[in-house]
């Protein structure tokens, strides 16, 4: 799908989430085949873990930020309702049992999925329709920054 260079970074990101999504349901499922996921239920966690602070939480953050503005207010309480959605099974899964913990991983894994599909599908469409050329090109400044910064956090963190 072309995407506006201003919104590709965040596009980028959705591959990254469309792949853990897999890797997720996969691991879950006791596929052989999970694109290098582990397979064990810490490990799940664990990769789940890694993705929601280095890419899941500045990602919606700088979506609701910075795109959240030129919404439709439907748009905008989905985009914002489902970042949340998503947060709050992390967080469940976080404090759950084994049984539950699989449960919570595999609706958060679902919901990433469509929530990815329904941004570059309908909601970043949208945008490139309806933002004129120089707020997308401030958009896409930010995010670059953003990116750069949450980036070397994350490998600050990991020292």
């Amino acid at each position: 799908m072309k995407r506006s260079r201003a919104l590709k970074p965040l596009s980028s990101e959705h591959q990254q989430a469309l792949l853990i999504s897999f890797q997720l349901k996969q691991g879950l499922a006791g596929h052989p085949e999970s694109a290098g996921a582990p397979k064990d239920l810490p490990g799940l966690m664990a990769l789940a873990r890694r993705f929601e602070e280095q890419i899941l939480r500045p990602h919606c953050r700088a979506e609701e930020e910075l795109i959240g503005r030129h919404l439709t207010e439907s748009d905008l309480r989905r985009l914002r309702g489902e970042h949340a959605e998503l947060q709050r099974l992390l967080d469940a899964a976080r404090g759950a049992r084994p049984g539950e913990q699989r449960a919570d991983l595999a609706a958060f894994a679902e919901l990433l999925e469509r929530h990815v599909r329904w941004e570059e599908r309908d909601l970043f469409p949208y945008a490139e329709l309806h933002v004129d050329e120089e707020a997308l090109a401030t958009i896409g400044g930010e995010l670059e920054k953003r990116l750069v910064l949450a980036r070397s956090e994350a490998k600050s963190a990991r020292r």
